[in-house]
């Protein structure tokens, strides 16, 4: 569970996302974290942080003789306005000098890096797949219906078929929701449906799944219990990449 010195975070979550041209971000993962990891790493400090030497790592190419042990760099995207596709094209090629292609089931070690793209713009998801094709890697599309904060066509299911072809579909509700707003009357159609529609569109459960806020898993919130319970095995945190348990 997420630690009580959280206050703030939101805001602080908020003015890193740099919207258009992607936020670096360097995560522990159950390799660097260990069985028993210090509760005051998943605080708004533990954050601030870990962006702190995302930014460093991806600017460099080095941690400056920080000791982490954490060794995934993720580099996270929202919608990607056609005038900003330029500067978070060559982002993206950056990231290929970084590290390798993370995958959740791998053995976890060594420098890995992901391309994480969480919209449901149907122009973005399209960019970034063609992009991430073009050069070879992998990249994870967390996809959502609709989101009062933007406009335009959205993903639809062919769409994520297409892209599920290179990449891989993550689980981020149907709009936008966090996992403590999951109710009896929600999670069908927040959780659900969302994870049955990837499941099509892939042909397999969505491994990593992600909640609005970047909340850590907690197994007695309804949100959380429906994502282990259709197949999902890890969550997306703010602070790390960990399986469910």
């Amino acid at each position: 569970m997420t630690s009580p010195s959280t206050a703030g975070l939101s805001a602080v979550v908020l003015n890193h996302d740099e919207r258009g041209i992607g936020v670096p971000m360097l995560l522990h993962t159950d390799a660097s974290l260990g069985a028993d990891p210090a509760p005051d790493l998943f605080s708004t400090a533990g954050y601030l942080r870990q962006s702190a030497l995302g930014l460093r790592l991806f600017d460099t190419g080095d941690l400056g003789g920080e000791e982490t042990g954490a060794h995934l760099l993720a580099l996270n995207f929202h919608e990607v306005p056609a005038d900003s596709r330029r500067e978070a094209g060559e982002r993206v090629r950056r990231m290929l000098d970084l590290g390798d292609p993370y995958d959740p089931d791998g053995d976890g070690t060594g420098p890995q890096v992901a391309l994480a793209f969480y919209d449901g713009d149907a122009g973005t998801a399209h960019w970034a797949a063609e992009l991430c094709t073009g050069l070879g890697i992998r990249a994870w599309f967390y996809p959502v219906r609709w989101t009062s904060l933007e406009e335009g066509p959205r993903v639809t299911d062919e769409d994520l078929a297409q892209i599920a072809t290179a990449h891989e579909l993550g689980f981020h509700t149907a709009t936008h929701r966090s996992a403590v707003e999951i109710s009896p009357g929600t999670v069908a159609s927040e959780v659900t449906e969302v994870v049955e529609r990837l499941t099509r569109a892939a042909g397999r459960p969505p491994r990593l799944g992600a909640w609005r806020g970047g909340a850590r898993f907690d197994a007695t919130e309804l949100g959380n219990q429906a994502i282990r319970d259709l197949g999902v095995t890890h969550v997306v945190s703010n602070w790390s990449v960990e399986r469910i348990v």
